[in-house]
C-alpha cells in the first residue's frame, strides 16, 4: 500500500475530482461494484473472497461530509506510478447474496451490502 503522502499527492477525489492535498483524511469508500484489478480492492479480509475483487474509491473530507455521489472507482499499481479512474456506472454490481453469511452472524452490522 502506498504511503499517506503519496496518495494525497497522486490521487484525486473520486467524487469531485479535486486534490486530496487539503483533505485531512484519506477516506476509502467500499463500492458495491466488481473490480477487474488488484489494487486497491476490498472483500478478501471481510468476506475471505479472492477473487472476486471489489472496487473502492477515495473521497476528500468535503465530499464525505456533503455525502457526494462517488463517480469513479480507483485502480493503481503498488507504487502509484499508474492511477486509473473507472466510471462507477460502467462496473458490474456485486451480488448482495455474498453478504448473507455476515447477515446471519450479525444482522445489519456490516453496513456495506444494504
Amino acid at each position: 500500500m502506498p504511503d499517506y503522502k503519496t496518495i494525497k499527492v497522486k490521487v484525486k477525489c473520486c467524487a469531485c475530482g479535486g486534490s486530496l492535498e487539503n483533505s485531512e483524511n484519506i477516506n476509502f469508500i467500499c463500492l458495491m461494484k466488481e473490480a477487474v484489478w488488484e489494487h486497491p480492492c476490498w472483500g478478501n479480509i471481510l468476506l475471505r473472497l479472492w477473487p472476486p475483487c471489489f472496487a473502492s474509491a477515495i473521497v476528500c473530507d468535503k465530499c464525505l461530509r456533503e455525502n457526494k455521489k462517488v463517480k469513479f472507482a480507483l485502480e493503481w499499481n503498488l507504487d502509484l506510478s499508474v492511477v486509473k479512474y473507472h466510471t462507477v456506472e460502467d462496473l458490474k454490481d456485486v451480488p448482495k447474496e455474498i453478504f448473507k453469511p455476515l447477515d446471519e452472524l450479525e444482522p445489519g452490522r456490516h453496513r456495506i451490502g444494504g
